[in-house]
């Protein structure tokens, strides 16, 4: 009588583990057919070696069920922080004086704060470039901030704005010459950044002259200041007319909160 009865609440009472685990998901009520879950806290309450028997013969549907339900919870945890950061505003500065990426008017900024030495910032530069190549309408424009976690991040962030004080061209062509090359740049930074500086046909001498200029670790500090007050600490952070992305999202991502911030903004302003 006991097998048959386990046999019988088999699926119920996998979707009602499934159910405890995610009770947001639908799927749990599909699973569980016409028998209430009252029905199965019932037989479990009065046989409780039910669960162990149900877990033990079904391992494979147990690992299935539960790969759903930590993909549910964390979709619903997506869902939740987004909401949040739609509530709040993050109104990053954006000066026509540094470095701009796309369209200088453009409708939608994106805010990127970086370190040229993290792997998820090489690997969201790629997806960035990517993005900014398919934005044929001219609807983006590409804002690079800093916000370096180490003292040779600080030295490549202010080459950067060195590079900057000469040409916006040449600080994004070392951007991603930078990038690029930051497996090498693990070896040696200095020697590999005066190879690259060399290369781009940059004054060197100007630029090791405006690498020492108070105001540029002034302005990485702003950044570095701002990106915190925003909640930021890892690498790399972007914010979409001020709605965050955390880290090197794929290329969806990206065109997902891109649609969502042009809605948002479409609705605010009507």
């Amino acid at each position: 009588m006991i097998k048959t009865l386990r046999l019988l609440f088999i699926v119920p009472a996998l979707a009602f583990v499934f159910s405890c685990l995610a009770p947001q998901a639908a799927d749990a009520q599909d699973m569980a057919g016409n028998i209430a879950p009252s029905e199965v806290r019932e037989l479990f309450t009065a046989h409780p070696e039910l669960v162990l028997d149900v877990l033990r013969d079904n391992p494979l549907e147990l690992v299935e069920i539960l790969e759903q339900a930590v993909m549910a919870k964390r979709e619903a945890d997506h869902r939740r922080q987004e909401q949040a950061d739609l509530a709040m505003e993050r109104n990053p500065e954006v000066s026509d004086q540094r470095p701009i990426r796309g369209n200088a008017d453009a409708a939608v900024t994106i805010v990127e704060y970086s370190d040229f030495q993290c792997p998820y910032c090489s690997q969201a530069t790629e997806t960035v470039k990517r993005l900014m190549a398919l934005d044929q309408a001219g609807e983006l424009r590409l804002v690079f901030k800093h916000l370096p976690l180490n003292p040779v991040s600080q030295e490549l962030a202010l080459a950067f704005e060195a590079a900057a004080l000469q040409s916006h061209d040449a600080a994004w062509k070392l951007h991603d010459r930078l990038f690029e090359q930051q497996g090498r740049l693990r070896g040696g930074a200095e020697a590999v950044l005066q190879e690259i500086v060399a290369e781009l046909g940059i004054d060197s001498e100007r630029f090791a002259e405006d690498r020492k200029r108070p105001e540029l670790a002034e302005l990485i500090q702003a950044d570095m200041d701002e990106a915190r007050k925003f909640g930021f600490s890892g690498t790399p952070m972007f914010l979409v007319n001020g709605i965050p992305l955390r880290g090197a999202v794929p290329l969806s991502e990206f065109q997902r909160v891109i649609e969502l911030a042009k809605t948002r903004d479409s609705v605010g302003s009507n």
